[in-house]
């Protein structure tokens, strides 16, 4: 270490402490400060900083000679450190690894959950969409039955009996519609006999299905005391009045209800006032 320059004489030290009081004192008298005169001459010590270091002088010496630094002397050599303090940088260096590791690890395992949840999402909208389009294609049937048997229901059939049968009388006539009950349709004498004389006789009247669909007519009489049945197939016009005649003037007990003559034909509607 480079050695403290020499100490300064006593005198050169007491005569900057002067010359800066005397600075103190210019500065008080060019701020035109005010002094008051006194009568009797003051009894007070003039410069007692300087009485001060004079009567401190071995002590401030003293305190002066601790502010010097003397060199000692020092080996070179280092001292030898215990190896645990090398192992702990290491197991800092592990432990940060590791925590690395984890994290890694940790998002990998996010990573395969967000892509799993994104899969499950594309699933499960594939699935809404069946769903959607299921539930189209059932509104547009529902749609098409509700067209069908709602509103105002115009498609009709109308069965009327024509013709003698001669000599096999019929007691009574039964028809079956295509998902419908049976309906049994008592044939009276006098019926019997308007037949015969060319009369047109109604035995049903409603509304039906505007699609195809198969008719039972059933004979029932002494020449048939099981009952005779036959089969038609109708398709009947939507929003239309449709009529079925069975002729009975051409039945044969041999033949039985497969003998009737039968054919349709629609009801031809007049147009209304303002109608084109």
């Amino acid at each position: 270490m480079r050695p403290l320059p020499p100490r300064p004489p006593l005198a050169s030290l007491l005569l900057a402490i002067v010359l800066a009081s005397t600075a103190v004192a210019v500065t008080t008298r060019a701020e035109e400060a005010e002094v008051k005169v006194e009568r009797v001459k003051p009894d007070r010590p003039k410069l007692a900083t300087l009485q001060f270091l004079e009567a401190n002088r071995d002590f401030v010496r003293g305190e002066l000679d601790r502010l010097r630094q003397k060199p000692l002397a020092r080996r070179g050599d280092g001292e030898a450190l215990d190896p645990r303090y090398l192992e702990y940088s290491k197991m800092l260096a592990a432990i940060l690894a590791d925590k690395d590791s984890a994290q890694v690890a940790d998002e990998a395992q996010r990573r395969r959950e967000l892509l799993a949840s994104i899969t499950e999402l594309g699933d499960l909208e594939k699935q809404l969409d069946l769903m959607d389009r299921l539930l189209q294609e059932q509104q547009g049937r529902l749609a098409t039955l509700e067209a069908d048997f709602t509103g105002r229901q115009q498609t009709a059939l109308v069965v009327v009996v024509t013709g003698d049968p001669g000599s096999t009388p019929i007691s009574a006539l039964a028809l079956t519609l295509e998902g419908g009950s049976k309906v049994t349709i008592p044939l009276r004498q006098d019926q019997r006999e308007a037949l015969a004389r060319g009369g047109v006789l109604q035995v049903f009247h409603g509304f039906v299905e505007p699609r195809e669909q198969v008719v039972e007519v059933t004979l029932e009489g002494d020449r048939w005391p099981q009952g005779d049945t036959g089969y038609l197939t109708l398709d009947p016009t939507r929003d239309r009045l449709t009529f079925l005649k069975l002729d009975l003037s051409a039945l044969r007990p041999a033949q039985g209800a497969t003998s009737i003559h039968a054919r349709t034909w629609l009801h031809e509607t007049k147009p209304q006032k303002g109608e084109g």
